[in-house]
């Protein structure tokens, strides 16, 4: 199959080509019109599919209460938004439901499913700190150890590719994060009151990247220079950033993008059950939300709760109203969360490359999705 565009994201610059597929993985690059094409987009964008690392719910569900059933529709229901690989995200919870959770997603990745492919999961909790915690339980905060991330990398068949702690609550002692590199999970700093200093010491240690930059840790002072400042001049360390302009403002957005470059930034949606719901009161989970005509969730006390955003709409905003430069965006939700979970078979439109292949219009709104080559329709 040949699929082809004037516009294609290809090497770092939109240009006209037309695209190869065969056995579910890019066979070749040509330029437009060499042969006959399948299916012309016009100047529609060809790009890899979108990559949403940060990703907990939809429709009054989500990865800390996975089930076969939910998890069938959360991955039929994402290439809507262009998504074509995601990770199961998990938040504080009860231990014991955690782990019937990490379990239950652990043997769905065992199984072939259609959809968007669920690279592996991502703990954003309950390793939390207790000041900044967000909408996030106190009660089931955890210091992480060794024996933890062995229980839930074991519930999950050792599909734990991702997880974020509060550096601060190891009192200086980073055994837990050099020994998670060492299994091969990457380890990420948030919901974190951490001083600059000592997230420098978790990166030196191994971190390797920030939860949704700005929310949920200590900003910037001009005495302490806080996690955001850590995030800022990290050169190794990737940040995500939650680019809708209500968890982050588009001014501090672009900054963020214009310091972590093309090869740092990861746009993510943080995205929970409340996702596909109308505005109004929804209770679940052990919780009370409002979602807002802004499209946000927050808890009765205005604590933010998570978000309604879909990927190719952070996109969108990133590059119009953010006005982020389009190479930098567009790396953020496609190469660079490849990169920072050492995937090297996704991300790009390359020869060898998986086929995961979004088509958008001017808009940022699903054209076509290919998952391995075939378009998905649900």
């Amino acid at each position: 199959m040949i699929i082809q565009s004037t516009r294609v994201y290809y090497d770092e610059k939109i240009v006209p080509k037309a695209i190869m597929i065969e056995d579910g993985k890019i066979k070749d690059v040509l330029p437009y019109g060499l042969l006959k094409a399948d299916k012309d987009y016009g100047d529609n964008l060809i790009m890899p599919g979108l990559i949403d690392i940060h990703n907990h719910g939809y429709d009054m569900g989500d990865n800390n209460h996975a089930t076969k059933e939910w998890l069938d529709k959360w991955v039929r229901y994402l290439p809507s938004e262009g998504v074509t690989s995601t990770l199961s995200t998990i938040s504080s919870a009860p231990y014991d439901v955690l782990i019937e959770s990490l379990k239950n997603i652990g043997a769905y990745l065992n199984e072939d499913h259609e959809g968007t492919n669920i690279l592996g999961v991502y703990s954003e909790g309950p390793f939390i700190s207790t000041d900044f915690r967000g909408a996030q339980s106190l009660e089931c905060k955890i210091i992480p150890d060794r024996k933890v991330i062995d229980a839930f990398d074991e519930a999950c068949g050792h599909r734990m590719v991702l997880v974020m702690l509060a550096p601060e609550e190891l009192n200086g002692d980073y055994d837990v994060i050099r020994y998670m590199v060492e299994k091969g999970i990457r380890v990420t700093l948030g919901h974190t009151g951490a001083t600059y200093d000592i997230a420098m010491e978790a990166i030196k240690n191994g971190a390797i990247s920030f939860t949704h930059t700005f929310n949920g840790m200590r900003g910037i002072h001009h005495r302490e220079p806080g996690v955001v400042s850590a995030a800022m001049l990290t050169e190794e360390a990737y940040a995500e950033l939650i680019c809708d302009g209500v968890h982050v403002k588009k001014e501090p957005a672009k900054i963020l993008a214009t310091m972590k470059g093309k090869d740092k930034l990861i746009l993510v949606t943080d995205s929970v059950a409340i996702k596909g719901l109308k505005p109004g009161r929804y209770e679940g989970n052990g919780r009370v939300t409002i979602v807002g005509e802004d499209g946000v969730g927050r808890l009765e006390n205005g604590t933010l709760a998570g978000s309604c955003n879909k990927l190719n709409k952070v996109l969108q905003f990133a590059i119009k109203s953010a006005k982020i430069d389009k190479v930098i965006a567009l790396n953020a939700c496609t190469i660079n969360p490849c990169r920072m979970l050492g995937i090297d078979h996704k991300g790009l439109i390359f020869k060898g490359y998986d086929a995961d292949i979004a088509v958008f219009d001017e808009e940022f709104e699903p054209v076509d999705v290919y998952i391995g080559g075939v378009i998905f329709k649900d």
